[in-house]
């Protein structure tokens, strides 16, 4: 890739999917660090990314479902792009909205996967395989004739260009993070399990306890409390932006989440990891990566029944989740904590 270009990349998807894109920016990042990236994503989307200034040059924030609603929205976002002058545009979300937007951006070299929507707006499209994880997924992306010296050797998970403003402070991994929440019901290890299972934290290790997530998922926090150890336990729910998220989770000694966005902000800082997943699985690529991360799953007949989760279990039981049991996440914590 030639210094100096401009390139626009596309996420507004989960924010899960907006984290793990930061792999692939950067490495492109590596690559050509006097290239200029322009990443459009959503209001949240735009949150996180301040956490990587060094990867990042500019936002374009698109709230789709708030002020950009509709065609005046998209109109704004093709606009802003068209006054990138970028040599390239790469898609990484799929939706008929997102592929309006870019074929009406001006950009020569537009680059989806053969699956989006109107695929035939792009000029370069790679396979979506679903099998692998979707950070080998985006590198298919690193095929394009702009990226001349791709190498296998080049994936690292490097995790060089994180914001030097993150830094380790204070109590340095001590907290135990547990985010029980997720955006489908079905994903959500019970409520009484994630209750036992601190009961049984403190218990038998020294380490308090904090609970994370938006402010969707501050009662669903408060609900798991026990109530003898409130002086143990901390609800941050709701009460930090992303960026201090990633801050938080990043001087954590573990986390404990479902298959939901909390997993994938810990593989951007490398912090130990414990996932849940129930109706979806992690061969659909995406599974935590940091180098000490577990998934505890159940091998079910009626699984997995989603690739994104929903909102209510499909013949009723749950038991993909109800029967992953506190004692299992019990032990497995404990090896990680020892």
């Amino acid at each position: 890739m030639p210094n100096g270009l401009t390139h626009v990349i596309i996420q507004t998807g989960f924010i899960g999917d907006i984290a793990l894109t930061m792999f692939l920016l950067e490495e492109i990042k590596i690559m050509c660090p006097n290239c200029r990236l322009v990443f459009v994503t959503t209001p949240a989307g735009a949150e996180l990314a301040k956490a990587f200034p060094n990867i990042i040059d500019e936002v374009i924030a698109y709230d789709k479902r708030g002020v950009d609603v509709g065609w005046k929205g998209i109109k704004r976002i093709i606009s802003m792009i068209r006054q990138q002058s970028a040599a390239s545009l790469i898609s990484l979300h799929q939706s008929f909205r997102t592929s309006i937007i870019v074929a009406c951006s001006g950009v020569s070299l537009r680059a989806g996967y053969t699956t989006s929507s109107l695929s035939s707006v792009y000029n370069h499209r790679v396979p979506y395989h679903k099998h692998v994880h979707e950070i080998d997924r985006q590198r298919a992306f690193l095929t394009l004739h702009i990226f001349p010296n791709v190498t296998k050797e080049m994936h690292l998970y490097k995790r060089q260009l994180l914001n030097p403003a993150i830094s380790l402070t204070g109590n340095k991994k001590q907290w135990i993070l547990i985010a029980p929440g997720s955006v489908w019901n079905t994903k959500k290890w019970p409520a009484h399990h994630f209750r036992t299972l601190i009961e049984l934290l403190l218990q038998q290790q020294p380490h308090p306890i904090c609970l994370i997530g938006s402010e969707t998922d501050r009662e669903l926090c408060e609900s798991i409390i026990p109530a003898q150890h409130h002086e143990r336990v901390q609800n941050v729910a709701g009460t930090m932006s992303l960026n201090e998220t990633i801050q938080h989770i990043r001087s954590a000694r573990l986390l404990i989440a479902n298959d939901s966005a909390p997993i994938h902000m810990a593989s951007l800082v490398n912090c130990p990891t414990i996932a849940l997943f129930g109706p979806t699985h992690p061969g659909f690529g995406f599974a935590p990566i940091s180098d000490n991360a577990l998934v505890l799953q159940r091998d079910l007949s009626c699984r997995p029944c989603s690739i994104h989760g929903q909102h209510e279990c499909p013949i009723g039981t749950h038991a993909c989740m109800e029967q992953i049991l506190p004692i299992e996440v019990l032990k497995s914590a404990l090896d990680f904590l020892n």
